[in-house]
C-alpha cells in the first residue's frame, strides 16, 4: 500500500485519476515520496501477519462441519478474527504511514513523538473503530471469497499453485472494491488535521485546494461520511478505488500464496 495510496485528503481534487495523481505527486515531491511510510508497515507486518494467520487457522478449525469441511459462516468469522488481530498491531502504524505519505514528518520516530506531543496518544487510535469497521467486512469478504473459490476450483482435493493464485487474486479484488467507501472514511479521519504538504515551499495554490486546522474537527465516521458527501458527492466515497484494487489484488495473492505454499511444505515435514 505504499506507492499506490493516492487518496486525496479531505476532498482535495487536484488529481482525479490514478495516472494523474501519480504524475502530480511525483512532480511536486519527487519519486521517492511514493514509497514514504513503507518502513512503518515493514516494522509491524511480521507480527501482524503472524497473528492474522494464527487467528484465521484457529477460528476456521473451530467452525468446521461434522465432515471436516470449511463452512461459510466459519470462513467469515475466520476472516473477521484475522483482521482484528492484524489491526491491533498495524492500526496505529497505518495512521503514521498515511501522514508520512502526505509528506509530513521526517520519519517514524519523529512522527510518533510529534503526534503524541501535539495531539496525544489518542491520535494514533482515532481511526481505529472505523478501521475495524472497514477491515472486518474486508476480511469476511476476502476470506469467504477465497475459500469458496478454492473449493469450487479444486476437484481432487489437492490445492495447486494456480488455484491459490487465482482464488486469492479474485478475493483481494472483490474485497478491496466493495470496501472502498469505508476505507475513504477511514483515511479522512486519519489525515483531516493536516494541511497538504504541497503547500510547503511555495507550491502553486491550485494544487492544494484544502487547508486543515491543527485540531480535529471530525471525530466520528458518520460526520466524516457526511463531509465527504457534502464536498464531493457520492463519487467521493470511491476516490482511490483504482489504486486500492491495484495494490490489494497482488498483495493478497502474494501473501496467501506464500502462506499456503509454506503451510503445504511444513505439513509434509516429520517433526
Amino acid at each position: 500500500q505504499g506507492p499506490l495510496a493516492l487518496q486525496a485528503p479531505n476532498g482535495a481534487t487536484a488529481a482525479t485519476t490514478t495516472r494523474s495523481g501519480t504524475v502530480s505527486f511525483a512532480q511536486l515531491a519527487g519519486l521517492t515520496r511514493l514509497w514514504r511510510g513503507v518502513q512503518t508497515i515493514l516494522i509491524g507486518c511480521i507480527p501482524a501477519h503472524a497473528l492474522y494467520f494464527s487467528s484465521y487457522e484457529l477460528v476456521k478449525a473451530a467452525t468446521l462441519d461434522q465432515e471436516g469441511n470449511v463452512t461459510t459462516y466459519g470462513s467469515a468469522l475466520a476472516g473477521a478474527a484475522a483482521v482484528t488481530g492484524h489491526d491491533i498491531i498495524l492500526g496505529p502504524l497505518d495512521t503514521v504511514k498515511q501522514r508520512l505519505q502526505l509528506g509530513h514528518y521526517r520519519g517514524l520516530s519523529h512522527a510518533l513523538s510529534t503526534m503524541i506531543a501535539n495531539e496525544g496518544a489518542v491520535s494514533l487510535f482515532r481511526s481505529f473503530p472505523v478501521t475495524l469497521a472497514t477491515n472486518i467486512p474486508y476480511g469476511m469478504v476476502m476470506v469467504g471469497t477465497n475459500e469458496f473459490c478454492k473449493k469450487q476450483w479444486t476437484s481432487n482435493g489437492d490445492l495447486t499453485l494456480g488455484v491459490t493464485l487465482a482464488s486469492s487474486s479474485l478475493a483481494g479484488f472483490v474485497a478491496a472494491a466493495s470496501t472502498t467507501p469505508l476505507d475513504r472514511i477511514k483515511t479522512y479521519l486519519q489525515t483531516q488535521q493536516l494541511t497538504p504538504a504541497c503547500t510547503v515551499g511555495g507550491a502553486a495554490a491550485d494544487h492544494c485546494p484544502v487547508k486543515a486546522s491543527g485540531n480535529a474537527v471530525v471525530t466520528g465516521w458518520r460526520e466524516a461520511a457526511f463531509r465527504i458527501y457534502e464536498t464531493e458527492g457520492a463519487v467521493g466515497f470511491f476516490r482511490g478505488l483504482t489504486p486500492r484494487v491495484l495494490s490489494h489484488t497482488p498483495a493478497v495473492a502474494i501473501s496467501w500464496t506464500t502462506y499456503e505454499t509454506a503451510k503445504h511444505y511444513l505439513q509434509r515435514i516429520e517433526w
